[in-house]
């Protein structure tokens, strides 16, 4: 059983939409069933794949202290492809880890168990990760390119892959030896994924990457895949994020102070906590004019009879240069954790859209809020209070709370999709198979009059 608080999630501009030419994101699962001093490994022992959906990619990739390959890998229908000798496999002794991938292009959906057979002992570090990924829709993917790299001297900035593509294309780069800094640690246009790894959906460039990070040296390994669609222009992304903090353990009592990024003007701000002492956010100041949602069908929800519960809070247009805001928790928190959003849009304003929350019966794959969009291109927060915690979701990406491998210590979850057209539904990785509650909150823009929020909210005016 892991420790989580929030495993924070990331989108720059990765868009839900089933009719869109565009790469979608599917899931990045970490497997935390693999054993050190082994040859192999069943992804599915600990529960920690989302079902797969039909037409994906899916790519596993291992990183391990001895110089192995991946031999063959089995479950999930379709053909396993082994990645091209040397395209995807290096070893590097300085510094020290072994990295190699495998990819499926026509795996069986629901899904949620394969396994990886190495061609020796792993040694005493085996980890991995399964990816998967949707190409446009009407089309069929195919591999495009691969390729490795390693620095036994860079710091602050580590290259990355570069791939000759041939296509509008979705790219994973992943670095080990070295972990990634920060929530931006991958150069743009890439994205930066809560376990590290860099991905660039829609690539129209395989220039090589730099990512920050934490120690010296680093080595890197890098898969690209086409689709039949080609070579094409995918929709400009309107909304991006411009500012994002998790901050852990903070002493609420019941007010406290959260120090921010200085921010911008006219974005829109987002809140969310996480705690085990039955408490949520009540009131929020500094930055702009906050509402804390309450009542049923809110964000602010605890899994019955229990303490464990989530809360949020947003305001639609920040003030300029604010760098804290003052948090007032419903009681006592001495162990609060929060994730703070700062996101911008170039189409118009933001407006509250919907919102609504659930408890679900014990599930390894407990879905997230049902939510009804009445806008089309919406910003989602999804949240979720699973005890024991959570290794994965599905279509939102998560973006990497470094030092912490992606988790806090009370076991909160929340996921984010910017430039959304349908209110997707989350599938939650739940190793536990127990009561979790989830909410989902959704903002639009757009020049329209925007529409005032629902009954039972609470403004609170700076």
């Amino acid at each position: 059983m892991k420790k989580v608080i929030f495993i924070f999630v990331l989108t720059l501009g990765f868009g839900w939409n089933c009719h869109a030419q565009t790469w979608t994101y599917v899931q990045d699962s970490l497997i935390t069933g693999c054993v050190a001093n082994s040859a192999s490994c069943d992804f599915g022992a600990a529960r920690n794949i989302s079902p797969t959906v039909a037409g994906t990619v899916w790519v596993v990739a291992i990183h391990t202290s001895n110089s192995v390959t991946i031999q063959s890998v089995s479950g999930g229908g379709g053909t396993w492809t082994l990645c091209p000798a040397s395209s995807c496999h290096i070893f590097s002794s300085t510094p020290l880890r072994n990295m190699d991938m495998a990819y499926n292009l026509t795996g069986t959906a629901g899904t949620t168990s394969v396994v990886v057979t190495l061609s020796g002992n792993s040694g005493a570090i085996f980890g991995a990760n399964f990816f998967e990924l949707l190409p446009p829709a009407g089309s069929t993917a195919s591999f495009d390119a691969a390729g490795t790299n390693v620095s036994s001297t860079c710091t602050t900035a580590c290259p990355g892959v570069a791939l000759a593509i041939t296509a509008t294309d979705a790219i994973i780069q992943s670095v080990h030896a070295a972990s990634p800094s920060g929530w931006n640690s991958w150069s743009a246009p890439y994205t930066t994924l809560w376990n590290g790894e860099g991905l660039y959906l829609n690539a129209a460039s395989g220039a090589a990457p730099t990512v920050a990070t934490t120690g010296t040296g680093a080595v890197a390994n890098a898969i690209a895949f086409k689709s039949t669609a080609g070579s094409f222009s995918p929709k400009p992304q309107s909304m991006s994020v411009v500012n994002f903090v998790h901050q852990a353990t903070v002493n609420c009592s019941p007010s406290c102070s959260l120090t921010i990024p200085a921010t911008g003007s006219g974005h829109l701000l987002y809140l969310q906590s996480g705690t085990l002492y039955g408490n949520h956010i009540s009131a929020v100041s500094g930055g702009g004019t906050w509402v804390a949602p309450s009542g049923a069908g809110s964000c602010q929800i605890a899994i019955p009879s229990s303490s464990s519960t989530l809360g949020c809070a947003y305001a639609l247009s920040s003030t300029p240069g604010a760098s804290s805001i003052n948090v007032t928790m419903s009681g006592s928190t001495p162990n609060a954790s929060f994730a703070f959003w700062e996101v911008a849009s170039s189409s118009g304003p933001f407006s509250f859209d919907t919102q609504a929350s659930a408890v679900n019966t014990p599930s390894f794959s407990p879905a997230g809020a049902p939510l009804k969009l009445t806008g089309t291109n919406d910003a989602i927060f999804q949240a979720i209070f699973v005890p024991g915690g959570t290794s994965g979701v599905s279509f939102y990406p998560i973006a990497y709370t470094a030092g912490s491998d992606g988790f806090f210590d009370t076991n909160a979850a929340q996921a984010t999709l910017l430039n959304a057209s349908s209110g997707v539904v989350p599938i939650w990785v739940n190793e536990q198979n127990n009561v979790t509650v989830v909410s989902g909150v959704a903002f639009k823009t757009g020049t329209a009059v925007a529409l005032a929020p629902p009954t039972g909210l609470i403004a609170v005016v700076k």
